[in-house]
Formats: C-alpha cells, sequence, structure tokens
C-alpha cells in the first residue's frame, strides 16, 4: 500500500522537466556499475525523485511564509537519511524504475513502548530517573512553581516528560531535524504527518526562533529538552525566562513551560489525577476497557472495581468519567484513567508511555518508593509486522482494530478479548500464538 502511493506520488513528478533531468543524470553516470552495484543504482534513482519532490514543496512553504532564500537554502541538495528507522523505501525507485533490493528490504524495529509493556518499567533504570528528577525538582524549585501556578500542570509531570524524554537534557540528539523528517514525509511510515512537520521547521529557522545548526533531534524529528515536533513548537512554545526568545534547545524554563503549555491547551485538569491503579473482579470481561467505554467511577465500583489497597476513591470524584485501560490486558495492573491520561497520550501517543509518565511523577512527588500493585506476568513477544498481518486479518473479517499500524492498543486489545471468547481460548485481551495463529488461518 506505502509503495503504491509512493509511485502515484513519483508519477505526477515525472512529468515536470527537472525530474527528466534528474532521471536522465541517474542513466547516464556510472553506465557498468548497474549488474554490479543494484544498491547504488536504486539509491540514486530515488534521491533523484526526492530532490523533485523537495521542489514540489515550494507553493506550500510560501504559502506558509517561508522565503524562497531560506527555501533554497535549507533545502538545496538535501539527501534522504537512510539509517532512519520505520522507513517505507518505494518498490520500484519510481514507476518503471529500479525494483528495491532484497538487502534493503525493511526489518522491524518496534519502538520500546509498543514491546513487552513490562520490559517499559525496569526498575533500576525507573529509581534512577525518579533520583535525578527529584534532583531536577529541588534544584528548580522556584520555576517549576510558577509553572505549575501558571499553566495548572503539577510540576512533577513536567519533570518526568523531560526525564523520559531527554534524560533531563543529556540524551544525545544526533539528527539533523530538517534532513530527518523530510525523509520520514518522504517515505516514512507516516509520510503525511510529517509532510507539514517539514514546512513548521523551515518556519522556525525563517522566523529566527533557532539556526539550522541547533535543530538536532531524534529520528523522527522531535527537538528541545522536550521533544517538541516543529508544529509543537509553533502551537505551544513560551518564552518563561522573559528574554524575548521561545528557546526549549538552550533554556530549561522555556523547554518545561511549553511543555506544560502544551498539556494546558491539550486539556489538563488540574483537579483530577492521571489515573488511579485499581483491581479487578474475578473472570472480569476485559473487553470493557478503552475510552469509548467510559463510566462514573461509582459505575465502575457497582461492577466489582476497587482501588488498589484498600484506598477509597475520593468523594467528591465518583462522578467523574473513567475508562479502563489494561496495557497488558488481564495480565498486568489495571487503571482506572482520567481525562489526564488522554492529555498525555496527545504528548506521546502510547498507553505505557502515559502510565510511565504518571507512575515517575507520582514516585517523584510523594518522595517515597511508589510500586504498582498489580504484577506484569510473562506475555509473548511479537514483531510488529506479525501484529499487522493479524491486524488486516481481522479487519478483513469486519472487526475494528482501530489504527492498522503493528500496534497493540485498546481496540485491539477489545477485538483479541472478543475472538478469544468466541473460538473458546482464555480471556486475556492480549496476543498470543494460539490466538493469532487461528486468525491468520
Amino acid at each position: 500500500m506505502e509503495g503504491a502511493r509512493f509511485a502515484a506520488r513519483a508519477l505526477s513528478a515525472r512529468t515536470s522537466l527537472a525530474f527528466v533531468v534528474a532521471l536522465a543524470a541517474f542513466l547516464t553516470a556510472e553506465p557498468g556499475k548497474s549488474a554490479a552495484d543494484p544498491v547504488s543504482d536504486y539509491k540514486r534513482a530515488v534521491e533523484a525523485s526526492f530532490a523533485q519532490w523537495l521542489q514540489g514543496l515550494w507553493p506550500e512553504a510560501e504559502a506558509s511564509g517561508v522565503s524562497r532564500a531560506t527555501f533554497d537554502q535549507q533545502l538545496k541538495g538535501l539527501k534522504l537519511d537512510w539509517s532512519l528507522p520505520q522507513l517505507v523505501p518505494p518498490d520500484p525507485a519510481y514507476p518503471g524504475g529500479p525494483a528495491l533490493p532484497a538487502a534493503m528490504k525493511p526489518k522491524p524495529q518496534p519502538q520500546a513502548e509498543f514491546g513487552v509493556p513490562e520490559h517499559y518499567f525496569n526498575a533500576r533504570s525507573l529509581n534512577a530517573l525518579v533520583n535525578g528528577g527529584r534532583a531536577q525538582y529541588r534544584q528548580l524549585a522556584p520555576t517549576l512553581k510558577a509553572i505549575e501556578k501558571q499553566y495548572g500542570v503539577p510540576a512533577s509531570i513536567v519533570i518526568a516528560i523531560w526525564g523520559r524524554e531527554t534524560a533531563f537534557g543529556q540524551a544525545a540528539l544526533p539528527y539533523d531535524a530538517v534532513s530527518a523528517i523530510a525523509t520520514q514525509a518522504f517515505m516514512g511510515r507516516r509520510a503525511d504527518e510529517f509532510r507539514p512537520q517539514l514546512i513548521a521547521a523551515l518556519k522556525i529557522i525563517e522566523l529566527k526562533h533557532a539556526t539550522r545548526q541547533m535543530l538536532k533531534s531524534s529520528w523522527a524529528g522531535a527537538m528541545g529538552h522536550t521533544q517538541f515536533l516543529p508544529q509543537d513548537f509553533e502551537d505551544h512554545a513560551v518564552d518563561f525566562d522573559g528574554d524575548g526568545r521561545r528557546d526549549i534547545w538552550r533554556s530549561v524554563p522555556d523547554a518545561l513551560a511549553s511543555a506544560a503549555n502544551s498539556l494546558h491547551h491539550k486539556g489538563w485538569d488540574d483537579k483530577q489525577p492521571w489515573a488511579y491503579e485499581v483491581t479487578l473482579p474475578k473472570n472480569f470481561d476485559c473487553t470493557l476497557q478503552g475510552p469509548d467505554q467510559a463510566l462514573p467511577i461509582s459505575e465502575w465500583i457497582g461492577l466489582g472495581v476497587q482501588r488498589v489497597s484498600g484506598r477509597p476513591f475520593p468523594k467528591e470524584r465518583l462522578g467523574d468519567w473513567t475508562f479502563l485501560v489494561l496495557p497488558a490486558g488481564t495480565k498486568g495492573p489495571a487503571f482506572l484513567a482520567t481525562t489526564n491520561f488522554s492529555v498525555l497520550k496527545l504528548y506521546n501517543n502510547s498507553d505505557v508511555y502515559a502510565i510511565f509518565v504518571g507512575h515517575v511523577a507520582d514516585m517523584i512527588a510523594y518522595n517515597t518508593p511508589v510500586s504498582f500493585i498489580g504484577t506484569w506476568q510473562p506475555v509473548e513477544r511479537f514483531t510488529r509486522d506479525r501484529i499487522l498481518a493479524f491486524q488486516e486479518k481481522l479487519v478483513s473479517q469486519g472487526h475494528d482494530v482501530g489504527k492498522v499500524d503493528g500496534l497493540v492498543g485498546f481496540k485491539t486489545r477489545q477485538t483479541i478479548g472478543k475472538e478469544e471468547k468466541a473460538r473458546g481460548l482464555p480471556l486475556t485481551c492480549y496476543p498470543s500464538n494460539a490466538l493469532i495463529n487461528q486468525v491468520l488461518k
């Protein structure tokens, strides 16, 4: 599917003179090398298409306020970064062009937050992050209190995000953001989402918020202490230190306040926690999880759901609508998630990311060891491609699995539970080889 969409875009690009010139250069370069080095020939063909694709961005960039000088200076001669993960190289390079060499076929590269949930909560790394977070909390107390007062987001949440994203600014960000974003926009798994990010990155340079040299990023183009994509910067970055610049790269106050401002505008409720850990009654129907099945806390209590350790829910919050989150199905801790959990997922769309940030924030804020009461049981591991094939088969059978992306989100977990019931398998709402093998047959 990705290859077909790319081929359609490349076909229209070929009609331009610039593409014809680039293609001619490819066809005449190193004439004796093709049979001996198909990878180099293929990459040259794709780079020619990429150069033409970049030029096609000009009308969109111009409409966004990017000058021709900035556009040419930043994109002229730009090359694809073939080292990035999550790429879908076109096959063929363009319609009628070189086929994707077997040596370049993409290999599964799952992100940590979509692996085995338990591994995301390694005790040693968790404690190191919490200790670092407490030290930062003490050192930056006046700034953090001011941020919390202005945006209504707990300082502990902001600190937890900072620690998770860049280890309090210490993590290496090795990629050039413009190159990384352009590569993802051209042949990434989520190409359409990255295209506007590239325009936004050019605007950052155009408006002199940062130089190209400052735009170091993750492989996905996230920048600065709290990992903002360019559009996040445009929408939510603030000047909190009062120096007249919105600087998420070198100013810790600006970066932390920008993260808080982002959460505030996405709906953070300062009267709620991020979630409550809960216990479920025996034989509870795990397909009742997910935001589409939210209920007031009082109704969850009526279904036998209890807060862990015998703690009562706050009386004033019994009317709050919450939803059940089971990141490992019945094989891990259970949570009643609030609006704030959903806001954290808007920062990074992963259940375990939101749980991680909330959990670390609690440990920092309470200044005491906090651990989950529920236990993580062993689960089977799968490549992203196998889960993707599983989802595609379920969709072909009429199921709603949410986004078909090879990731085990709540709708996929719901569907797994429904299929387990239908096939007489133990109800877990988490993928197993027994279920996947039956479905894929």
